[in-house]
């Protein structure tokens, strides 16, 4: 009788715990079967439009090779360092697998002083870093990592026009009451970058998916595309 009873305890112990879980569950982890095709069906299409110039990349001043590209209305730079021998192709391959609205965020690192797209042999140990004036990735990422990148890149445009964006985003992490990632969980920033990358992989899935995104994240969901909009588009025409 005793061993029922001890087996009855921890199995009423163990079942609040299912339900945590469950309730814990993460939205990257609710559209891990989309990300295997990320990219599969994408019509984002990026023409290299100069011949390759020997540069001094920001990032510790290595030499590297520059290159111009456009993709619809914006223009950019693809700049790769020489130690890598890292092909240009595979840059516009990874490219060509993010959604086009997002290819904003490659103009936005290609001013006059900024590589744009590059490519490191080292990063301090990272994959990747994104920001208002650089995109910068090791030849072992991939498009899903420049996505989430391009994530912080955009967060930081917009913060110029509303210097509180980050304010309400956390805003909405407390609304939407739901985690994107465990990444995401250390600081709100992260949070918006990771759901960058989960609301790219949806919009490549199709308006299913983004159906199903909005619902389980509606309040991020409406302030990313309110990020993603491009001011300089006249929607009105």
């Amino acid at each position: 009788m005793k061993s029922k009873i001890v087996a009855v305890t921890l199995l009423a112990l163990m079942l609040p715990a299912t339900a945590q879980a469950e309730e814990e569950e993460k939205i990257k982890d609710i559209f891990k079967s989309l990300y295997k095709t990320f990219g599969k069906d994408c019509s984002t299409e990026v023409k290299i439009v100069s011949e390759p110039e020997e540069v001094e990349m920001r990032n510790g001043r290595v030499k590297g090779k520059r290159w111009f590209a456009t993709c619809g209305k914006y223009r950019f730079k693809i700049t790769i360092q020489d130690e890598t021998e890292f092909k240009l192709d595979r840059v516009v391959e990874m490219l060509e697998k993010i959604p086009f609205p997002y290819i904003r965020a490659c103009e936005a690192v290609s001013d006059e002083t900024e590589d744009g797209i590059a490519i490191y042999a080292y990063l301090g140990g990272a994959g990747a870093h994104g920001g208002k004036s650089y995109i910068n990735m090791v030849p072992r990422g991939n498009a899903l990592m420049i996505a989430h990148e391009m994530g912080h890149t955009l967060e930081q445009v917009a913060r110029e026009a509303d210097p509180e964006i980050l304010n309400t985003w956390e805003e909405a992490i407390k609304t939407d009451k739901i985690s994107v990632s465990s990444y995401g969980d250390k600081v709100r920033h992260e949070d918006l970058a990771e759901f960058a990358q989960v609301y790219a992989v949806c919009l490549g899935a199709g308006e299913e998916s983004l159906a199903k995104l909005k619902k389980l994240s509606p309040t991020r969901y409406e302030l990313w595309e309110e990020m993603l909009e491009d001011p300089d588009v006249d929607d009105s025409k």
